[in-house]
Protein backbone atom coordinates (compact mmCIF):
# COMPACT_ATOMS: atom_id res chain seq x y z
CA UNK A 1 0.00 0.00 0.00
CA UNK A 2 2.86 2.38 0.85
CA UNK A 3 4.38 1.76 -2.59
CA UNK A 4 1.08 2.61 -4.29
CA UNK A 5 0.80 5.89 -2.38
CA UNK A 6 4.38 6.83 -3.26
CA UNK A 7 3.78 6.09 -6.93
CA UNK A 8 0.68 8.25 -6.93
CA UNK A 9 2.60 11.14 -5.37
CA UNK A 10 5.32 10.90 -8.02
CA UNK A 11 2.78 10.87 -10.84
CA UNK A 12 0.96 14.00 -9.74
CA UNK A 13 4.05 15.84 -8.48
CA UNK A 14 4.74 17.74 -11.75
CA UNK A 15 1.22 19.14 -11.71
CA UNK A 16 1.49 20.64 -8.24
CA UNK A 17 2.96 24.06 -7.55
CA UNK A 18 5.34 23.52 -4.68
CA UNK A 19 6.55 26.53 -2.72
CA UNK A 20 10.11 27.68 -3.26
CA UNK A 21 12.73 27.92 -0.56
CA UNK A 22 11.29 29.51 2.59
CA UNK A 23 7.96 29.85 0.75
CA UNK A 24 9.37 32.87 -1.12
CA UNK A 25 7.95 32.18 -4.56
CA UNK A 26 5.21 30.00 -5.99
CA UNK A 27 4.68 30.13 -9.76
CA UNK A 28 1.65 28.94 -11.70
CA UNK A 29 2.27 26.15 -14.18
CA UNK A 30 0.86 26.54 -17.71
CA UNK A 31 -2.14 24.33 -18.44
CA UNK A 32 -0.24 22.71 -21.31
CA UNK A 33 2.26 21.21 -18.86
CA UNK A 34 5.27 22.54 -20.77
CA UNK A 35 6.92 25.88 -20.08
CA UNK A 36 8.04 27.80 -23.17
CA UNK A 37 11.16 29.85 -22.40
CA UNK A 38 12.20 32.66 -24.75
CA UNK A 39 15.81 33.84 -24.52
CA UNK A 40 16.18 37.35 -25.90
CA UNK A 41 19.40 37.80 -27.89
CA UNK A 42 20.97 40.77 -29.63
CA UNK A 43 24.49 41.91 -30.46
CA UNK A 44 26.86 41.89 -27.52
CA UNK A 45 24.86 39.34 -25.54
CA UNK A 46 26.91 38.18 -22.56
CA UNK A 47 27.21 34.41 -22.95
CA UNK A 48 26.86 33.27 -19.34
CA UNK A 49 23.79 35.47 -18.89
CA UNK A 50 21.77 33.31 -21.25
CA UNK A 51 23.84 30.10 -21.27
CA UNK A 52 23.64 29.70 -17.48
CA UNK A 53 19.82 29.84 -17.26
CA UNK A 54 19.61 27.87 -20.55
CA UNK A 55 21.43 24.94 -18.95
CA UNK A 56 19.38 25.19 -15.76
CA UNK A 57 15.99 25.10 -17.49
CA UNK A 58 17.17 22.63 -20.11
CA UNK A 59 18.28 20.11 -17.48
CA UNK A 60 15.22 20.08 -15.23
CA UNK A 61 13.94 16.51 -14.99
CA UNK A 62 10.72 15.66 -13.19
CA UNK A 63 10.21 12.35 -11.39
CA UNK A 64 7.45 9.88 -12.21
CA UNK A 65 7.72 9.69 -16.00
CA UNK A 66 10.00 6.70 -16.49
CA UNK A 67 11.66 6.80 -19.90
CA UNK A 68 9.34 9.50 -21.28
CA UNK A 69 11.99 12.23 -21.61
CA UNK A 70 9.61 14.71 -23.23
CA UNK A 71 7.22 14.56 -20.28
CA UNK A 72 10.00 14.65 -17.68
CA UNK A 73 11.73 17.71 -19.19
CA UNK A 74 9.05 20.44 -19.10
CA UNK A 75 11.03 23.49 -20.29
CA UNK A 76 10.99 24.18 -24.04
CA UNK A 77 13.75 26.63 -24.99
CA UNK A 78 14.12 28.96 -27.97
CA UNK A 79 15.82 32.23 -28.91
CA UNK A 80 14.16 35.43 -30.10
CA UNK A 81 15.42 38.77 -31.39
CA UNK A 82 14.37 41.77 -33.47
CA UNK A 83 14.95 39.61 -36.55
CA UNK A 84 16.42 36.23 -37.43
CA UNK A 85 19.62 37.77 -38.73
CA UNK A 86 22.76 36.40 -37.05
CA UNK A 87 23.95 38.19 -33.94
CA UNK A 88 27.38 38.18 -32.30
CA UNK A 89 27.76 37.60 -28.59
CA UNK A 90 30.26 39.34 -26.36
CA UNK A 91 33.89 38.62 -27.15
CA UNK A 92 37.35 39.51 -25.96
CA UNK A 93 38.55 42.25 -28.27
CA UNK A 94 36.61 40.89 -31.24
CA UNK A 95 33.06 39.70 -32.04
CA UNK A 96 32.07 36.60 -30.12
CA UNK A 97 30.05 33.60 -31.18
CA UNK A 98 27.61 33.87 -34.07
CA UNK A 99 24.05 32.85 -33.22
CA UNK A 100 21.03 32.78 -35.51
CA UNK A 101 17.89 33.51 -33.44
CA UNK A 102 15.04 31.03 -33.85
CA UNK A 103 12.35 33.70 -34.10
CA UNK A 104 11.76 37.42 -34.39
CA UNK A 105 9.55 39.33 -31.98
CA UNK A 106 6.88 39.33 -34.70
CA UNK A 107 6.55 35.55 -35.05
CA UNK A 108 7.85 34.05 -31.80
CA UNK A 109 5.62 31.59 -29.94
CA UNK A 110 3.91 33.16 -26.94
CA UNK A 111 6.33 32.48 -24.06
CA UNK A 112 5.58 31.47 -20.50
CA UNK A 113 8.99 32.67 -19.33
CA UNK A 114 11.41 35.24 -20.80
CA UNK A 115 15.13 35.61 -20.05
CA UNK A 116 16.86 38.92 -20.83
CA UNK A 117 20.60 39.08 -20.19
CA UNK A 118 23.13 41.85 -20.80
CA UNK A 119 23.09 42.88 -24.47
CA UNK A 120 22.68 45.86 -26.76
CA UNK A 121 18.95 45.40 -27.28
CA UNK A 122 17.21 46.07 -30.54
CA UNK A 123 14.16 47.53 -32.29
CA UNK A 124 10.89 46.35 -30.81
CA UNK A 125 12.33 44.91 -27.61
CA UNK A 126 10.57 47.27 -25.20
CA UNK A 127 7.20 46.82 -26.92
CA UNK A 128 7.59 43.04 -26.99
CA UNK A 129 8.49 42.90 -23.30
CA UNK A 130 5.43 44.97 -22.43
CA UNK A 131 3.31 42.70 -24.61
CA UNK A 132 4.44 39.40 -23.10
CA UNK A 133 4.29 40.87 -19.61
CA UNK A 134 0.70 41.86 -20.31
CA UNK A 135 0.05 38.26 -21.35
CA UNK A 136 1.26 37.12 -17.90
CA UNK A 137 4.63 35.69 -18.92
CA UNK A 138 7.23 35.51 -16.18
CA UNK A 139 10.09 37.86 -17.15
CA UNK A 140 13.57 37.69 -15.63
CA UNK A 141 16.63 39.82 -16.26
CA UNK A 142 20.26 38.88 -15.73
CA UNK A 143 23.02 41.44 -15.13
CA UNK A 144 22.44 44.68 -17.08
CA UNK A 145 19.47 43.08 -18.81
CA UNK A 146 17.68 44.87 -15.96
CA UNK A 147 18.11 48.12 -17.89
CA UNK A 148 15.94 46.74 -20.71
CA UNK A 149 13.18 45.68 -18.31
CA UNK A 150 13.34 49.08 -16.62
CA UNK A 151 13.15 50.87 -19.96
CA UNK A 152 10.04 48.83 -20.76
CA UNK A 153 8.49 49.96 -17.46
CA UNK A 154 8.35 46.50 -15.89
CA UNK A 155 10.00 47.71 -12.67
CA UNK A 156 8.00 50.93 -12.31
CA UNK A 157 7.15 51.56 -8.67
CA UNK A 158 8.91 48.38 -7.60
CA UNK A 159 12.43 47.11 -6.98
CA UNK A 160 15.26 45.49 -8.92
CA UNK A 161 18.94 44.65 -8.92
CA UNK A 162 21.68 44.45 -11.54
CA UNK A 163 25.46 43.95 -11.80
CA UNK A 164 27.13 45.76 -8.89
CA UNK A 165 29.41 47.73 -11.23
CA UNK A 166 26.32 49.40 -12.73
CA UNK A 167 24.46 50.28 -9.53
CA UNK A 168 25.25 53.98 -9.93
CA UNK A 169 24.16 54.06 -13.58
CA UNK A 170 20.94 52.20 -12.82
CA UNK A 171 20.01 54.35 -9.84
CA UNK A 172 20.67 57.55 -11.78
CA UNK A 173 18.81 56.40 -14.89
CA UNK A 174 15.81 54.86 -13.10
CA UNK A 175 15.23 56.77 -9.85
CA UNK A 176 11.66 55.48 -9.71
CA UNK A 177 12.94 51.91 -9.21
CA UNK A 178 14.22 50.87 -5.80
CA UNK A 179 17.71 49.44 -6.26
CA UNK A 180 18.42 46.43 -4.04
CA UNK A 181 22.05 45.58 -3.28
CA UNK A 182 23.86 42.58 -1.77
CA UNK A 183 21.40 40.03 -3.18
CA UNK A 184 21.52 37.48 -5.98
CA UNK A 185 18.00 38.24 -7.24
CA UNK A 186 14.93 40.35 -6.57
CA UNK A 187 11.23 39.69 -7.07
CA UNK A 188 9.64 42.89 -8.33
CA UNK A 189 6.22 41.26 -8.70
CA UNK A 190 4.87 37.70 -8.94
CA UNK A 191 5.92 37.64 -12.61
CA UNK A 192 8.94 39.98 -12.82
CA UNK A 193 12.41 39.17 -11.48
CA UNK A 194 15.93 40.55 -11.78
CA UNK A 195 19.29 39.09 -10.86
CA UNK A 196 22.76 40.46 -10.29
CA UNK A 197 25.62 39.97 -12.67
CA UNK A 198 26.67 36.95 -14.68
CA UNK A 199 26.45 33.80 -12.50
CA UNK A 200 23.55 35.32 -10.52
CA UNK A 201 21.35 34.31 -13.45
CA UNK A 202 21.97 30.67 -12.59
CA UNK A 203 20.74 31.28 -9.04
CA UNK A 204 17.63 33.09 -10.23
CA UNK A 205 16.89 30.32 -12.73
CA UNK A 206 17.14 27.70 -9.97
CA UNK A 207 14.94 29.88 -7.75
CA UNK A 208 12.34 29.96 -10.51
CA UNK A 209 12.56 26.19 -11.00
CA UNK A 210 11.89 25.86 -7.26
CA UNK A 211 8.93 28.22 -7.67
CA UNK A 212 7.40 25.94 -10.29
CA UNK A 213 8.35 22.48 -9.00
CA UNK A 214 9.76 22.78 -5.51
CA UNK A 215 13.17 22.87 -3.88
CA UNK A 216 13.85 19.16 -4.37
CA UNK A 217 13.64 19.43 -8.17
CA UNK A 218 15.77 22.59 -8.16
CA UNK A 219 18.38 20.88 -5.98
CA UNK A 220 18.39 17.83 -8.25
CA UNK A 221 18.98 20.14 -11.21
CA UNK A 222 21.83 21.94 -9.44
CA UNK A 223 23.39 18.58 -8.54
CA UNK A 224 23.16 17.37 -12.14
CA UNK A 225 24.91 20.55 -13.27
CA UNK A 226 27.48 20.03 -10.49
CA UNK A 227 26.65 23.55 -9.40
CA UNK A 228 27.52 24.04 -5.75
CA UNK A 229 26.53 27.66 -5.35
CA UNK A 230 23.96 28.29 -2.61
CA UNK A 231 22.87 31.78 -3.66
CA UNK A 232 19.60 30.46 -5.09
CA UNK A 233 18.64 29.39 -1.56
CA UNK A 234 20.28 32.08 0.58
CA UNK A 235 19.97 35.01 -1.86
CA UNK A 236 23.15 36.51 -0.38
CA UNK A 237 25.09 38.59 -2.89
CA UNK A 238 28.26 40.65 -2.95
CA UNK A 239 28.20 43.98 -1.17
CA UNK A 240 29.40 47.05 -3.04
CA UNK A 241 28.66 50.75 -2.45
CA UNK A 242 26.70 52.72 -4.99
CA UNK A 243 29.03 55.00 -6.93
CA UNK A 244 27.51 57.86 -8.87
CA UNK A 245 28.29 57.42 -12.52
CA UNK A 246 29.15 60.35 -14.72
CA UNK A 247 30.98 61.34 -17.88
CA UNK A 248 33.56 64.04 -18.46
CA UNK A 249 34.96 65.11 -21.82
CA UNK A 250 38.72 65.79 -21.90
CA UNK A 251 41.26 66.59 -24.55
CA UNK A 252 44.92 67.30 -24.28
CA UNK A 253 48.41 65.95 -24.92
CA UNK A 254 49.89 62.90 -23.28
CA UNK A 255 53.41 62.86 -21.85
CA UNK A 256 54.54 61.12 -25.01
CA UNK A 257 53.44 64.13 -27.02
CA UNK A 258 50.49 62.30 -28.57
CA UNK A 259 47.31 64.44 -28.71
CA UNK A 260 44.10 62.88 -27.37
Amino acid sequence: MKHLILAAVLLVFPLVNAAAADGATTLTLPKSGSIKVAFVLSDGATVIDFAGPWEVFGNVMLPGHGDDMQASMPFVLYTVSSSTKPIHTSGSGHPGMTIVPDYSFADAPVPDLVVVGAQSGGPGLDDWLRKVHGEHAVVMSVCTGAFHLAEAGLFDGSKATTHHAYFGNFQRQFPEVKLVRSVRYVEASPTVFSSGGLSSGIDLALHIVAGYYGVAVAQKTADYLEYQGTGWKTNVGVSYPVVSAGREEWSGTLASGKPV
